[in-house]
């Protein structure tokens, strides 16, 4: 197979859009928590760059096809779970992550515990607490219709006719054009190049068991394992322990400047390792390529994150709505495309879409409880029965 420059740098490219597109994740995260645009640039920043150095960082090293992220399913879950905690404690949380993701990483236990958590619960419960932005998309459209209808026309015409470049970013793109024709950028605000300063986390049990725990199912068992499937289909052996250390240190380093993770990425990594890009021997250059831009972005965000929080609000929910639109209908179809766990699924995504906070504890991490506990009761006992009349009848 033939692998050509321009086809590197396409791949390289578009899994970067990919990264960047979830930071209008992180904007409405910030707003809802009212943090200030030095937190939110110290937070991007966090995330950007050591996520671009760990793009570049493992790519070079291995020669495999592996790119460094910020977790969107993370920073879906702190749009809802951010809110009782300060910034400090929140930092404080993702470095308790980062510590046991490193331990995971280093002990060799991520294999054998993702085996006792299935993908569908986890999916249940990133689906309930992304809901919320979905619905969002049909509120705007009633009060802000032709920029609605715009991002939409956007969505799938590229999704019809563009399927080389994400459906989202149609969307994003038409959104824009027509906010920008009805004027709502004039009040847009530049930003002043600066590089922000490491703080020191504070820690509280509560983030800790609302934050940490479900942050580290998600990112391990979204992006984790992504990243590792990804690789296997583009014909590669993955170092499982390796990446899962790198995602530990990564995410304790950003934690540092206020950033929810820097870890191995899911679907960058998967779209670089396909056999179309190239060789697979020469498929590491689009993902290095991909960690230049990530990189990049992180360091100018203190120019970029002040225009883009200027943007008005209804339109940075429109365009994060439609930035998750397709992470949803996966995580959907995951979670309850089969029946094996048909009412732990449910109750999973019922309770963490309802944002219930009870002991300090919020949602999601409750609606992983109770779904691991309704499968090794309800929908256990319910399968073995199955099973077993089966079985009878089958006898007979």
């Amino acid at each position: 197979m033939e692998t050509r420059p321009i086809t590197i740098l396409s791949y390289g490219v578009l899994a970067a859009i990919i990264s960047l597109n979830p930071v209008l994740i992180i904007l409405g995260a910030s707003i809802n928590k009212g943090l200030t645009t030095v937190q939110v640039i110290s937070w991007t920043f966090g995330c950007y760059v050591i996520a671009g150095i760990i793009g570049i960082g493992l790519s070079w090293k291995t020669r495999l096809p592996i790119c460094g992220s910020q977790s969107v399913p993370a920073a879906v879950l702190l749009g809802t779970a951010l809110a009782p905690f300060s910034f400090e404690e929140a930092a404080g949380s993702y470095l308790i992550a980062g510590l046991l993701m490193l331990f995971l990483g280093v002990s060799g236990a991520f294999n054998k515990i993702i085996e006792h958590i299935p993908i569908e619960i986890v999916m249940a419960m990133f689906a309930g607490t992304m809901m919320k932005f979905a619905l969002g998309i049909v509120t705007v459209m009633q009060q802000h219709g032709v920029i609605g209808i715009s991002s939409l026309a956007g969505y799938f015409l590229f999704q019809c006719f563009f399927r080389m470049v994400p459906a989202p970013l149609g969307g994003i793109l038409f959104g824009v054009v027509a906010a920008w024709v009805h004027g709502d950028f004039d009040g847009l605000k530049a930003g002043v190049l600066m590089i922000p300063s490491p703080f020191l986390p504070d820690f509280s049990l509560s983030a800790i068991l609302s934050l940490s725990i479900p942050m580290v199912i998600l990112i391990m068992g979204t992006e984790g394992v992504q990243g590792i499937s990804g690789l296997k289909l583009g014909g590669y052996d993955p170092p499982v322990n390796k990446m899962v250390i790198t995602s530990g240190l990564g995410t304790m380093f950003s934690s540092l400047f206020g950033g929810h993770s820097a870890n191995t990425a899911g679907i960058m990594t998967t779209v670089c390792a396909a056999p179309e890009v190239g060789r697979q021997e020469d498929r590491y250059k689009a993902s290095v390529i991909t960690g230049v831009i990530v990189l990049a972005f992180g360091l100018f965000s203190s120019l970029i994150i002040p225009v883009m929080i200027s943007f008005p609000r209804y339109l940075i929910d429109l365009l994060t709505g439609i930035a998750l639109t397709p992470v949803l209908m996966q995580s959907l179809g995951i979670s309850f495309g089969g029946k094996k766990f048909r009412h732990s699924t449910f109750v999973t995504f019922v309770i963490a879409l309802s944002g219930i906070s009870f002991l300090g504890i919020s949602a999601p991490l409750w609606s992983l409880i109770a779904g691991i506990v309704l499968m090794f009761t309800i929908d256990t006992h319910w399968s073995f029965d199955l099973n077993s009349e089966k079985k009878t009848q089958n006898q007979t």
